[in-house]
């Protein structure tokens, strides 16, 4: 049965919220990164991210079962979107949009104490890391110009030809999806008891022993 929605944030509660959001964007930034070893990680550091980023989205998804969660999350990411200059590419704008504002809405439909929901909004999430990637079949010559003006012409060139086609832009969205779901099951394994604790899992949570008096 879905939580009641609750309606009152506190000071703690935003705090905290944007605690575990600026972690999330660290994984984020950390994933952008990976690019630096070569065109291969830049693409494929998104589904090595969601691997790991699945461990505070859960954690406060669980901690904080309302509306607004990743609205407050979604916030956070299109500032980093503004600084990085490429909210005007619409692709990348588009993404962003849907993996920031639609997890709360997911959420919301299928119980704020629901894991498998949790699950499906991480799925929806997601869709805001690939926002830069997806360029590289739906604008190359744009993620061409960008690749070249940071890492160089023979970066830029190796990056598209080696990614060039619909069968490697399908085999890129298998991999996110996958990794987001090992993902959640590894958020899941390492906090089972914060996850319990909250109700997202069935089970009581773990009690500490009574002391002899």
């Amino acid at each position: 049965m879905p939580k009641l929605m609750p309606t009152k944030w506190s000071g703690k509660e935003i705090g905290v919220t944007i605690g575990y959001a600026f972690l999330l964007l660290l994984c984020y930034f950390a994933s952008d990164c990976l690019g630096f070893f070569g065109p291969f990680f830049w693409v494929y550091g998104v589904p090595i991210m969601l691997l790991v980023a699945g461990i505070p989205y859960f954690y406060i998804a669980a901690r904080e079962p309302r509306y607004g969660t990743f609205t407050i999350v979604g916030v956070l990411f299109l500032l980093y979107g503004i600084v990085g200059g490429v909210l005007s590419n619409v692709p990348y704008l588009v993404c962003v949009l849907i993996g920031v504002f639609f997890p709360d809405l997911v959420r919301m439909a299928m119980g704020y104490d629901s894991f498998l929901g949790t699950l499906v909004s991480y799925l929806v999430f997601a869709i805001a890391r690939i926002g830069a990637q997806i360029n590289i079949w739906l604008k190359p010559e744009w993620c061409h110009d960008q690749a070249v003006e940071e890492m160089g012409e023979e970066y830029a060139d190796a990056l598209i030809n080696n990614n060039a086609g619909a069968l490697k832009c399908v085999l890129f969205l298998v991999v996110v999806l996958a990794a987001a779901v090992v993902g959640a099951y590894i958020a899941k394994a390492i906090l089972r008891k914060p996850l319990t604790k909250y109700g997202m899992l069935k089970g009581a949570a773990p009690v500490e022993a009574p002391k002899e008096a």
